[in-house]
């Protein structure tokens, strides 16, 4: 009991809880945000397309408008109209990367346009020649104008990884727009082989390894081929046309591998060692999955010369041709090219 005047007494124990909750408190007050601190208020500007983007996107955009127009002429025949439907897809997913802020993203990327691309009014064809004939030259135009985009863009990055990556972004879709201008140069739309399709692979940010690695990919894949078509030779019904089919393929893959062979030395490197055999797309045994299993080989050399291609800087206009005489082998077996050749 506190008697009137007294003043109450502090313990030991009630001094240190009292210094601290003072301390707590001061502590608490401290870690408060002020009132007067506001955050950085300033507007941040939109994102938008580099130029090297919007070029190519509205080069696309016309073309989707073409292909589109080009469906309804009077005299398309099946064959034309779902060649047309597959290649405006086509484009469709490549306007839809291009537009997006991160044509490097993956299948995680969001596909919603930071800027919007709107196509140039386009002329009807008025005939299915007269179609083919118009879209096989803006093909054409637009495989030129894809070769002439700069590796890095407008984002400032430079990376060897960014910088292939974005290679291989623009080598893609070239080597879309010269197979379907060759496809469309045919005099008959049954001439045309195989319409692209959607695949699974869409570009993304990629560690490509330098000009030596990508040789060494393709050597293996040519490797391969070559061991594939040595057994399927062997295999075969000589009385078949691919009897023959293969014979002749076969000396020129030989050729070929020893060239990659050869310019791997050139580059100061020595060729990987080869296994004594190699897992095949099928079953080797089976004669009726040979034109698959052959399709498949040179699907995967044609990924490899896409790789070094995106990698090579020095020689790169000769190795797209060598990337779309890959091309027109691959189609030639029956092999329809995804939207994103060369992604895998």
């Amino acid at each position: 009991m506190i008697r009137p005047g007294e003043h109450p007494r502090l313990h030991r124990r009630d001094l240190l809880r009292l210094i601290l909750v003072g301390s707590v408190t001061a502590t608490l007050t401290a870690c408060a945000p002020s009132p007067l601190i506001t955050a950085d208020r300033a507007p941040q500007a939109a994102p938008t397309l580099d130029q090297a983007r919007r070029q190519v996107a509205q080069a696309t955009a016309n073309l989707i408008a073409l292909t589109d127009a080009s469906i309804t002429v009077p005299d398309a025949d099946e064959a034309f109209k779902s060649w047309c439907e597959a290649l405006s897809s086509q484009h469709r997913a490549h306007l839809t990367v291009l537009c997006q802020a991160d044509p490097l993203g993956g299948v995680l990327a969001d596909p919603a346009p930071i800027e919007t691309i709107t196509a140039d009014e386009v002329v009807a064809p008025g005939s299915q020649a007269e179609a083919m004939s118009a879209l096989a030259e803006q093909e054409l135009a637009l495989a030129e104008l894809l070769s002439t985009m700069p590796s890095s863009t407008a984002t400032g990055k430079t990376d060897t990884d960014f910088t292939a990556s974005m290679a291989l972004l623009w080598d893609s879709q070239w080597i879309c727009a010269r197979t379907a201008a060759a496809a469309l140069g045919s005099e008959n739309s049954s001439d045309f082989g195989p319409a692209p399709v959607i695949g699974d692979a869409v570009p993304a940010l990629t560690e490509m390894g330098d000009l030596l690695e990508a040789l060494q990919v393709l050597l293996s894949q040519q490797r391969a081929l070559v061991f594939g078509l040595q057994a399927l030779y062997g295999r075969v019904d000589y009385r078949e046309p691919i009897a023959d089919q293969i014979a002749a393929r076969l000396g020129q893959a030989m050729r070929e591998r020893d060239a990659t062979a050869a310019a791997i030395v050139a580059d100061g490197g020595s060729p990987d060692p080869q296994p004594p055999e190699y897992v095949m797309p099928g079953d080797i045994t089976d004669p009726s999955q040979a034109a698959q299993i052959w399709g498949a080989l040179e699907l995967a050399v044609l990924n490899a010369w896409a790789r070094l291609a995106a990698v090579e800087t020095s020689n790169h206009a000769q190795t797209l041709d060598q990337v779309f005489a890959q091309a027109e082998r691959t189609r030639a077996r029956g092999v329809a090219l995804t939207y994103w050749p060369g992604w895998v």
